[in-house]
Protein backbone atom coordinates (compact mmCIF):
# COMPACT_ATOMS: atom_id res chain seq x y z
CA UNK A 1 0.00 0.00 0.00
CA UNK A 2 2.91 2.53 0.45
CA UNK A 3 4.31 1.79 -3.23
CA UNK A 4 1.12 2.86 -4.49
CA UNK A 5 0.28 6.06 -2.26
CA UNK A 6 4.12 6.92 -2.87
CA UNK A 7 3.12 6.68 -6.91
CA UNK A 8 0.08 8.72 -6.45
CA UNK A 9 2.07 11.56 -4.41
CA UNK A 10 5.10 11.54 -6.79
CA UNK A 11 3.40 13.80 -9.56
CA UNK A 12 2.53 16.74 -6.42
CA UNK A 13 6.18 16.17 -4.70
CA UNK A 14 7.56 16.93 -8.30
CA UNK A 15 5.28 19.78 -8.71
CA UNK A 16 5.79 21.46 -5.25
CA UNK A 17 9.98 21.02 -5.99
CA UNK A 18 9.29 22.00 -8.86
CA UNK A 19 7.59 25.39 -7.84
CA UNK A 20 10.26 25.43 -5.22
CA UNK A 21 12.83 25.89 -7.60
CA UNK A 22 10.75 28.67 -9.22
CA UNK A 23 10.09 30.44 -5.65
CA UNK A 24 14.37 30.66 -5.63
CA UNK A 25 15.20 31.48 -9.13
CA UNK A 26 12.37 34.31 -8.92
CA UNK A 27 13.96 35.65 -5.61
CA UNK A 28 17.00 35.61 -7.45
CA UNK A 29 15.60 37.27 -10.59
CA UNK A 30 14.43 40.26 -8.19
CA UNK A 31 17.52 40.49 -7.21
CA UNK A 32 18.86 40.87 -10.14
CA UNK A 33 16.76 43.28 -11.09
CA UNK A 34 17.49 45.07 -8.17
CA UNK A 35 21.24 45.39 -8.60
CA UNK A 36 20.41 46.26 -12.17
CA UNK A 37 18.57 49.49 -10.74
CA UNK A 38 21.60 50.13 -8.21
CA UNK A 39 23.64 50.14 -10.92
CA UNK A 40 21.73 52.01 -13.41
CA UNK A 41 21.44 54.85 -10.61
CA UNK A 42 25.01 54.91 -9.50
CA UNK A 43 26.02 55.05 -13.41
CA UNK A 44 23.18 58.45 -13.85
CA UNK A 45 24.78 60.31 -11.39
CA UNK A 46 28.22 60.01 -12.13
CA UNK A 47 27.21 60.78 -15.86
CA UNK A 48 25.59 63.94 -14.33
CA UNK A 49 28.49 64.80 -12.24
CA UNK A 50 30.53 64.81 -15.43
CA UNK A 51 28.55 66.64 -17.34
CA UNK A 52 28.16 69.54 -13.89
CA UNK A 53 31.93 69.04 -13.45
CA UNK A 54 32.60 70.16 -17.13
CA UNK A 55 30.10 72.41 -17.44
CA UNK A 56 31.99 74.10 -14.15
CA UNK A 57 35.33 73.91 -16.22
CA UNK A 58 34.56 75.76 -18.74
CA UNK A 59 33.14 78.60 -16.72
CA UNK A 60 35.98 78.83 -15.16
CA UNK A 61 38.17 78.82 -18.10
CA UNK A 62 35.90 81.65 -19.53
CA UNK A 63 36.68 83.65 -16.01
CA UNK A 64 40.05 83.08 -16.39
CA UNK A 65 40.45 84.03 -19.72
CA UNK A 66 38.48 87.21 -19.15
CA UNK A 67 40.49 87.22 -15.62
CA UNK A 68 43.69 87.64 -18.31
CA UNK A 69 42.82 89.96 -20.04
CA UNK A 70 42.29 92.03 -17.59
CA UNK A 71 45.37 91.56 -16.04
CA UNK A 72 47.46 91.87 -19.35
CA UNK A 73 45.64 95.32 -20.41
CA UNK A 74 46.30 96.56 -16.88
CA UNK A 75 50.13 95.61 -17.16
CA UNK A 76 50.78 97.13 -20.74
CA UNK A 77 48.94 100.04 -19.23
CA UNK A 78 51.62 100.23 -16.36
CA UNK A 79 54.83 99.40 -18.42
CA UNK A 80 53.83 101.78 -21.14
CA UNK A 81 53.68 104.86 -18.16
CA UNK A 82 56.30 107.19 -18.39
CA UNK A 83 58.57 107.05 -15.75
CA UNK A 84 58.68 110.15 -13.14
CA UNK A 85 60.10 110.93 -9.93
CA UNK A 86 58.13 113.62 -9.19
CA UNK A 87 55.82 111.99 -6.60
CA UNK A 88 59.06 110.03 -4.50
CA UNK A 89 60.58 114.24 -5.10
CA UNK A 90 57.78 115.73 -3.37
CA UNK A 91 57.82 117.35 -0.20
CA UNK A 92 55.10 114.82 1.29
CA UNK A 93 57.08 111.83 0.24
CA UNK A 94 60.13 113.20 1.48
CA UNK A 95 58.91 114.13 5.27
CA UNK A 96 57.03 111.06 4.70
CA UNK A 97 60.47 109.18 4.20
CA UNK A 98 62.46 110.97 6.94
CA UNK A 99 59.94 110.37 9.74
CA UNK A 100 59.65 106.36 9.03
CA UNK A 101 63.98 107.02 9.15
CA UNK A 102 63.81 108.60 12.24
CA UNK A 103 61.29 105.92 13.41
CA UNK A 104 63.33 103.02 12.72
CA UNK A 105 66.85 103.76 12.45
CA UNK A 106 68.18 106.03 9.32
CA UNK A 107 70.34 104.84 6.99
CA UNK A 108 68.13 101.87 5.09
CA UNK A 109 69.52 99.79 7.80
CA UNK A 110 66.74 97.93 10.22
CA UNK A 111 66.58 98.28 13.93
CA UNK A 112 68.37 95.81 16.02
CA UNK A 113 65.48 95.18 18.32
CA UNK A 114 63.51 95.06 15.14
CA UNK A 115 64.78 91.37 14.08
CA UNK A 116 63.05 88.12 14.37
CA UNK A 117 63.76 86.38 17.08
CA UNK A 118 66.04 83.62 17.28
CA UNK A 119 65.11 79.96 16.66
CA UNK A 120 63.73 78.32 19.24
CA UNK A 121 65.15 74.61 20.20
Amino acid sequence: MSAGLLWRIAPYAGLAVAALVIWGLWGQLDTAKLKLANAEAVIAVREDDARRSAEAVAKLADTLSKTEAKVITVTERIYAAPITRECAASPAMRAADDGMRQLFGGGGQADPGRQPAPAVR
